[in-house]
């Protein structure tokens, strides 16, 4: 009964969600390479990469322990907006499962530290009500994502979802939109003048030109994962499809953050599916919408036997994309 036991919301859970995670790194570490083609990272992810390189496991636990810590941030999220009407660990656990479904991803790269900024970002915005200090709070999530795109730059396309924040949660104010843009200049500035007293500035900008310009390499997927994928995406659409006909009878603030993760989860596939430079490593950020939608749907679910199967199908179809 694991679905059972992680819709609780009891401090035990807590202490699961790393053995999880390491359940799903497994293979991730008995590999004796890491995947990341530093040609195509920025010059500062290169610094801390070359530091942490100590051996082939070093930048994998790491990555894992970025991930563990994501989770946590999310359900903090749930915690303080209220996403899901219900207290539960299970976002973070979701989460956890889907941010992991990419075996070739089990390691460090830019855009999972790029992810945690996102989510540092998105702590800022979530608010709908109108307090004080709301341009304050707009400069800071810009801030995050910009200090994100010092490591991953193609995270420049979700001040998008900054701004369907502000359209979705709040009216329309264009001082804040304005604040957030310039928020996510400002780390841009900042790094450049170092870059500029450090003489790297030239070799950095060219740098950041072959990353704009850099196509991604999607292997297909093939064999068993395929058919997990299938899965999943079947499942994702009937999973959204549920849930649209539930949220209408729940109160406001839950509708718009619903409606708001189900924007973010479209945009993001779109950017997969057109964005030339974006490939697999996107199933981090995609993981933020799924695993709140996810939840929302498996906390309504009162079959408790519908819930543990399709929680178990979940889980088995992650692990034949991680061991396939």
């Amino acid at each position: 009964m694991l679905l059972k036991l992680f819709k609780k919301n009891h401090p035990y859970v807590v202490f699961l969600i790393p053995i999880i995670g390491v359940v799903l790194w497994i293979p991730a570490f008995f590999a004796n390479t890491n995947n990341i083609d530093l040609g195509t990272t920025t010059y500062i992810f290169n610094k801390l990469y070359n530091w942490i390189n100590i051996n082939s496991v070093m930048p994998k636990v790491i990555a894992l322990l970025l991930i563990i810590v994501e989770s946590f941030i999310l359900v903090r999220l749930n915690f303080k907006y209220i996403f899901i009407e219900k207290k539960t660990y299970l976002p973070s656990v979701m989460f956890l499962i889907f941010a992991s479904a990419i075996s070739a991803y089990q390691t460090l790269h830019p855009l999972l530290i790029g992810n945690l900024f996102l989510l540092l970002s998105l702590d800022k915005i979530f608010i709908i009500d109108k307090k004080r200090n709301a341009l304050k709070r707009y400069f800071e999530s810009g801030f995050f994502l910009g200090l994100g795109a010092i490591f991953y730059p193609n995270i420049y396309v979700f001040t998008i979802i900054i701004w369907l924040t502000l359209f979705i949660l709040r009216t329309f104010n264009w001082r804040e939109w304005f604040t957030s843009i310039l928020g996510v200049i400002a780390p841009f500035f900042f790094y450049l003048v170092y870059l500029f007293l450090t003489d790297n500035l030239n070799n950095v900008i060219n740098k950041l030109i072959s990353i704009f310009f850099y196509k991604a390499k999607i292997a297909p997927i093939s064999g068993y994962p395929f058919y997990a994928v299938v899965f999943l995406a079947i499942t994702t659409f009937l999973i959204l499809f549920k849930v649209l006909s539930f949220i209408r009878i729940k109160k406001i603030n839950t509708r718009k953050y619903f409606s708001l993760f189900f924007w973010f989860l479209i945009y993001t596939i779109v950017l997969f599916s057109l964005h030339q430079s974006l490939g697999y490593e996107l199933i981090v950020v995609i993981a933020i919408p799924l695993s709140i939608i996810y939840s929302m749907f498996l906390m309504e679910q009162r079959s408790k036997w519908i819930g543990e199967v399709l929680f178990s199908l979940i889980l088995i179809s992650i692990f034949i994309m991680i061991w396939g």
